[in-house]
């Protein structure tokens, strides 16, 4: 961190911004940020005063970890150096890919040392060090003193990390940090004493700060995987954990136990301290009153446990267990760090026991929850069951991928693999089909004029081919035709095939690529008009594969200036419209897509283009958007497409998003009458029109009724899952409750523990439907002073193993003593009267109950 610059005379001498400033000084930034904030609301400050009273307020949020109040701080106010205070929040908030955004395209000409070298540090957590060097360079000869220490520090941890000599760090300077990093890079050189030594002087010193401290904690702990200590890693592991009540490097940690696990040689049980992390948390965070932020420590702390068991049990090939634990992950913890990983680690197992359902849902899941490119999903579950020699379903997938594609990229790949899918199964019809789409995607197959020089052409023809199919010896082949013939005809094709050969490697190789495009327009004379234009196409995916956004939209106003009659124009404008929406430029981007499925509504993109539309002015927030997106969506719902169902959904969730459950409700109706609904979004939908019939209960009691028949021909299905039984077993129970028929209740919570009898639970989701029910049931018994029943309900939930258990133990010891009902010697009471789980489960429990069950006769 670096400090403001504050110097509007009049703001230096008012007392709350002298306090604020001491507080800062005092390390409470929170409470300077607090006492900022409030003077920003004060009005007669001039606009240099306000900036600089903006910007002071925007460091001490920062330096309190504030990101979220740091973005509200530049929205509301201009910021000295704005795009580092923006920077340093995305960060904060992990936003990494965004702090880098703004970084690089934020900043003036020539930006503040600081900028650099926060966009350095942003780099090299991206794991692009190469890119994080040329950041940190100009800083390495700073006059700064302080900045060029922490440039070679940053440029010695990047070395270290590359498993390099590190260099930079200095001989002589004896801070936390340069320690530590000196005790690595000896790691590095096998020199484990030494490092040892060093490490144990971090951890005796009071420098540093807690971070630093639980890095060497970590650290020693590589030092005993190192030495083949593994067991004796993981005891220093589960100490660490069990004794750290918060963390920043909790993820480093599990990471770091889960090496140790799988190092021990002989089979080892796992560990019973994680079996209680997952429902308890660890020993540090059991507090009787946990504050907000504990409790969240708390939460993630349980989720980082979750997924640690589950990569143990799939690699002890319990792969049903595994399974459950990170499904319990992806739905109770769905913020959680590792939730991307959980949802890609459960596509793997799903994919080797041919669930391919699941594998497409959490896929579709995935794409949306996340940033990345959601290619990179359906490239890792279409090259899962590839890889296995699954071929057809592979292929599936792939064309799957390609049918509702959001743009170009995305479309390209799919197909493209899809084509090699169709080789491998020997399916060579389908494949010549899509061998012509992938032609007029990205003229990947090049087709130019004859030669004359027939070995030439033919070696060309046979890296082509090479390259279509995916070959390993494409490259080799690409390169060894344009070393050879720089002056053929068509040397230009295979620059061309050798740069989408290039842009579709994992990860996408863009320096070469460009090399290898320039090189296509510098080695020969004469280039046709086709070639001409398949270049100018190319560029545009290698903008995209750079990330280069605003590039790619210059780059295709410009492609449609040179080329309006290509065949190539819908392809182009999608890709525009997309980088636009990937931008938040909403306007532009429903701008683009309308053209699209104006001009060219009977293309692939047609359809997709209409939904992005859809899309796009919803985001626009206005009314004549939302009414033209509820248009455009039953538009394609009729059609009956692939987008068919993903619009009445989206129909049914932007009428309940703006209060209109009647008309939410019809168009779940609608999506219930889909023939091509999977059983999945059956019965995630069935349970959502229960909620909405719920809601409108609220006015019109008939509607209660109608829920109570909907769930119980959803209950009456014996084949459900216990999940789904427990879950529609409990909101039946509330629909009951709320109207008035209480026996008819208690009824629906008896069920859901019936059925637990002949299916436990076997996960915390499971369970956790489970308890709302069973204790529901209790608060239904004893509104009706039915004490020894109720008493029964408690001791019976108490025999499922789970997080409540010891609750309903207690529960049923308080209304036994209380009521008399004790047999033999009395126990003695519970140390603590007070029952009901988390803060979350008690509102969830005490929510109003869903609908209502037919009159009593």
């Amino acid at each position: 961190m670096f400090p403001a610059a504050l110097g509007a005379a009049g703001l230096e001498e008012a007392g709350e911004f002298v306090s604020a400033r001491q507080a800062l000084a005092d390390g409470l930034p929170g409470v300077a940020g607090v006492k900022a904030e409030r003077l920003l609301k004060r009005k007669g400050w001039t606009r240099v005063e306000t900036r600089a009273l903006a910007t002071f307020a925007a460091e001490a949020w920062t330096r309190a970890e504030e990101g979220a109040r740091v973005l509200a701080l530049a929205e509301a106010h201009d910021l000295d150096d704005e795009a580092f205070w923006r920077g340093q929040a995305l960060a904060l908030m992990g936003d990494l890919a965004g702090a880098r955004k703004v970084l690089t395209e934020e900043q003036p000409p020539t930006p503040h040392p600081r900028c650099r070298l926060l966009l350095a540090q942003v780099l090299a957590a991206l794991g692009q060090p190469a890119e994080a060097r040329e950041a940190l360079a100009p800083l390495l000869t700073s006059a700064d003193a302080a900045l060029q220490a922490h440039a070679r520090l940053l440029q010695s941890e990047i070395d270290i990390n590359e498993g390099k000599a590190a260099t930079g760090i200095s001989a002589t300077a004896e801070d936390a940090a340069t320690r530590f990093l000196r005790a690595r890079a000896l790691l590095q050189q096998g020199e484990i004493a030494p490092a040892q030594k060093i490490l144990q002087s971090v951890l005796a010193s009071n420098q540093g700060g807690e971070r630093m401290h639980h890095a060497a904690l970590l650290l020693q702990a590589e030092v005993l995987l190192q030495q083949k200590h593994a067991a004796q890693a993981q005891d220093h592991l589960l100490k660490f954990l069990d004794a750290t009540a918060d963390s920043r490097l909790w993820l480093e940690a599990f990471d770091l136990l889960n090496r140790a696990h799988q190092a021990i040689k002989e089979r080892a049980p796992l560990p019973e301290g994680v079996l209680r992390w997952i429902s308890a948390g660890n020993t540090a965070q059991q507090q009787p009153d946990p504050p907000p932020v504990l409790a969240a420590a708390t939460a993630e702390f349980r989720g980082h446990a979750i997924y640690l068991t589950a990569q143990w049990l799939a690699a002890e090939k319990r792969d049903d267990e595994a399974v459950s634990l990170l499904e319990a992950l992806i739905q109770l913890h769905p913020g959680h760090p590792r939730v991307s990983d959980a949802m890609r680690m459960a596509m793997v197992l799903y994919s080797k026991h041919r669930i391919d359902e699941r594998v497409l849902a959490l896929a579709e899941a995935w794409r949306k929850q996340f940033s990345t490119p959601a290619v990179a999903v359906d490239f890792a579950v279409g090259g899962i069951l590839f890889r296995r020699g699954e071929n057809e379903q592979a292929l599936q997938l792939f064309q799957n991928a390609a049918n509702v594609a959001a743009t170009l990229t995305e479309r390209r790949r799919a197909l493209f693999n899809a084509a090699v899918a169709a080789i491998r199964a020997s399916d060579f019809s389908l494949y010549q089909s899509l061998l012509g789409q992938l032609e007029v995607v990205t003229n990947a197959a090049a087709v130019g004029p004859e030669s004359s020089d027939s070995a030439a052409t033919l070696e060309l023809e046979k890296a082509l081919f090479l390259a279509a199919g995916h070959k390993p010896d494409a490259e080799g082949a690409l390169r060894a035709f344009i070393r050879a013939y720089p002056k053929h005809p068509r040397f230009a094709d295979a620059c061309l095939a050798l740069a989408d050969w290039l842009l579709l490697a994992v990860p996408p190789r863009i320096e070469e690529a460009r090399k290898t495009l320039d090189n296509a327009t510098t080695a020969t004379d004469e280039l046709s008009s086709d070639q001409f234009q398949r270049i100018d196409y190319t560029r545009l995916w290698l903008s995209d594969a750079a990330g280069d956004l605003k590039a790619l939209v210059t780059a295709g106003a410009e492609f449609l200036k040179a080329w309006p009659k290509s065949a190539l124009v819908p392809e182009v404008r999608m890709k525009i419209a997309g980088a636009y929406y990937r931008l938040e430029d909403f306007a532009n981007a429903r701008t683009e897509f309308e053209i699209i499925a104006r001009d060219h509504p009977d293309t692939a993109q047609g359809d997709t283009a209409l939904y992005f539309a859809a899309m796009s002015a919803t985001s626009v927030m206005s009314v004549e958007g939302r009414t033209r997106a509820l248009e455009i969506w039953e538009d394609l719902a009729q059609k009956g497409g692939p987008l068919a169902v993903a619009s009445r959904r989206q129909q049914a969730l932007s009428e309940r998003l703006q209060g209109n459950h009647a008309a939410a409700l019809a168009a779940l109706d609608k999506v219930l009458a889909m023939k091509a609904l999977e059983p999945a979004q059956r019965l995630m939908t069935i349970c959502e029109k229960a909620e909405l019939l719920l809601l409108l209960g609220k006015t019109d009691p008939a509607r209660l009724d109608a829920a109570a028949d909907l769930l119980d021909a959803f209950l009456s299905d014996t084949a459900l899952p216990f999940f789904w039984k427990a879950r529609a077993g409990f909101t039946l129970a509330s629909i009951h409750h709320d109207a008035k028929h209480d026996t008819e209740a208690l009824e629906a919570c008896y069920n859901v523990l019936s059925a637990a009898n002949m299916t436990p639970p076997t996960n915390p989701a499971d369970y956790l439907w489970f308890s709302k029910a069973g204790f529901f049931g209790i608060d239904l018994l004893e509104a009706s002073r039915q004490w020894e029943a109720a008493a029964r309900l408690a001791e019976q939930i108490a025999q499922r193993a789970g997080d409540r258990a010891s609750e309903a133990r207690e529960r049923a010891t308080k209304i036994r003593l209380e009521h008399f009902l004790w047999e033999g010697p009395a126990p003695t009471p519970p140390k603590v009267l007070e029952f009901g789980g988390s803060a979350e489960e008690k509102a969830a429990d005490k929510a109003p109950a869903k609908s209502t069950k037919k009159k009593a006769k």
